[in-house]
């Protein structure tokens, strides 16, 4: 057995749980994950370069690029970006 303990654990208790098993919970207690999503991907490429975040995150480099223009653009162009997107932030 693992010395890890998890804050939210998987099945079984000594795995982390699956994306989709977040994502539940968080509906379930009616939180917004999509708009938590996009504040943690600005904050990310706030503190780290996009090609550190693109490994992490497991996305592309100019999808990371991306959200690093958007971190550090004004918050129209930001809002500008949103609305002429399909809402899921690249």
């Amino acid at each position: 057995m693992s010395d890890r303990a998890f804050l939210f654990p998987g099945r079984p208790p000594s795995r982390p749980p699956t994306a989709a098993s977040v994502l539940t919970l968080m509906r379930a207690h009616h939180l917004p994950s999509l708009s938590a999503r996009n504040t943690a991907m600005i904050e990310a490429v706030s503190d780290l370069p996009p090609v550190i975040v693109s490994d992490l995150f497991g996305i592309t480099a100019s999808t990371a690029a991306r959200w690093g223009q958007l971190a550090n653009s004004s918050w129209a162009e930001y809002l500008a970006a949103r609305t002429s997107s399909d809402g899921r932030g690249s």
